[in-house]
């Protein structure tokens, strides 16, 4: 008798079972339809397949479609690439992470002060050639390497080095050059030869356009008026060893599997490279956590590309997350990873709004602490988030007690509330995440 129970008990098991596969399709499909995602998604869970599917265009003129051999420029992924190459110099006796800057580049402006652990931490203080506006109107030019350190070198520090942290493709455009001096090879070859070979990656390599690339995706986004146009066209001269490699999904989860198993780099090098320095970055990698689940991530972005490339060590999960128009690649690849982790997600939707009686938003002004401020206020009529320094966002009503901000940014405020009308809760909702406000 007991052994019928137990063998009646196990298909009420197997069918309690979450379907992942329809799960992530779901969210998917919903971001595809809903939000315009074009590129293609990949999870994979203990080294097989949960999910991959590729979605729209990679060249909307001749109606190519999406598939999972396109390659897409990956931008700033590609700086785990080039911290890889400055680690396995150091193994090889070849450089030494607490080199100053100045060994490599003799005059370089304080550069006996720069170290090339700085380089690879962003705390280095050497301002960030994107964010200076005499870049752009070059970075369709194919500009040698001096010209392009010329576009930063002079520029004052953003801080001492080594005292704060702030995003530097700058350093890590120096670090090509690095990889180049220490190595006595270009770049590109380095690269090629020791990692991408050594890996076993058929479908990545630096972009260049001048040559012929099988399976190439073109790089889109909407004008002012919703019409689909060409993004800008940018030389990869600029973005060189700090963001200028071409691959596939397939191949970003072989990589990250050989990064994470020591076949790229020592034991040693990648606990170097994947420990959390200041502001939770490792040597071109991100260390944090979704919820209770550690992450080892990046993104990049690079006209009409957006880039994720998520693993989680302790659940053995790869997200890869490619897109050519500019889709939020972060945010779809963060509800992947909640689906199978069994958190909360919200599909994308278009919401849309109703009348409420206005005398109902008094109850919800105020200033809320989430991991940030939220201040409501009222105006006109309307419920609004205010913050200094910034325009006010008017929050619509979907409901008496839920709000969707009108900016389009997939942010929600909802609120429980009592039959008097007293708020019970407050909730903020943004890439699919629900978190108690708490009224200050």
């Amino acid at each position: 008798m007991r052994k019928v129970i137990i063998m009646l008990l196990l298909p009420l098991g197997v069918v309690a079972q979450k379907n992942y596969p329809a799960l992530l399709d779901g969210y998917a499909q919903a971001a595809f339809k809903v939000k315009d995602f074009n590129g293609v998604m990949l999870v994979m869970q203990k080294g097989k397949v949960i999910y991959k599917k590729a979605f729209g265009m990679a060249d909307r003129e001749w109606n190519v479609a999406n598939t999972m051999n396109t390659k897409f420029r990956i931008g700033s992924v590609t700086k785990q690439f080039t911290a890889t190459c400055i680690l396995q110099l150091a193994e090889q006796g070849k450089l030494n992470i607490d080199d100053k800057l100045s060994k490599y580049i003799p005059d370089y402006p304080k550069g006996d002060s720069i170290t090339i652990h700085m380089l690879l931490s962003h705390t280095s203080g050497i301002k960030n050639y994107t964010e200076l506006s005499e870049f752009w109107p070059k970075a369709v030019l194919p500009l040698s390497t001096d010209s392009m350190i010329a576009l930063f070198k002079n520029q004052p520090l953003d801080f001492s080095p080594g005292t704060k942290w702030n995003y530097s493709n700058s350093g890590f455009f120096l670090l090509g050059v690095i990889v180049e001096k220490a190595s006595g090879k270009k770049f590109n070859d380095y690269l090629l030869e020791n990692v991408i070979k050594k890996v076993g990656l058929k479908n990545t390599s630096m972009d260049r356009l001048d040559s012929v690339l099988a399976f190439r995706a073109k790089g889109y986004g909407k004008n002012e008026q919703g019409v689909w146009q060409h993004a800008m066209y940018i030389s990869m001269e600029g973005p060189f060893s700090a963001g200028a490699i071409v691959s596939t999904v397939d191949d970003l989860y072989q990589w990250t599997e050989a990064l994470h198993h020591y076949k790229v780099l020592t034991s040693e090098s990648a606990k170097k490279m994947m420990t959390p320095y200041m502001n939770n970055y490792g040597y071109g990698i991100g260390i944090d956590s979704l919820k209770t689940h550690k992450r080892v991530s990046h993104n990049g972005g690079i006209p009409g590309f957006v880039t994720n490339l998520s693993y989680y060590p302790a659940d053995d999960i790869c997200v890869v997350v490619l897109s050519n128009n500019g889709s939020n690649s972060d945010v779809v690849s963060g509800a992947l990873a909640s689906i199978m982790f069994d958190l909360p997600v919200q599909k994308p939707y278009i919401p849309k709004e109703v009348k409420i009686d206005t005398a109902i938003i008094d109850n919800y002004v105020g200033k809320y602490m989430v991991d940030h401020l939220v201040e409501l206020i009222k105006k006109d009529g309307k419920l609004y988030r205010h913050r200094d320094g910034a325009d006010d966002v008017e929050l619509k009503p979907e409901s008496k007690t839920r709000f969707f901000y009108a900016d389009g940014s997939d942010r929600f405020i909802e609120f429980e509330i009592d039959k008097s009308g007293k708020i019970i809760k407050g909730w903020y909702i943004a890439n699919g995440d629900k978190i108690e406000m708490k009224k200050q």
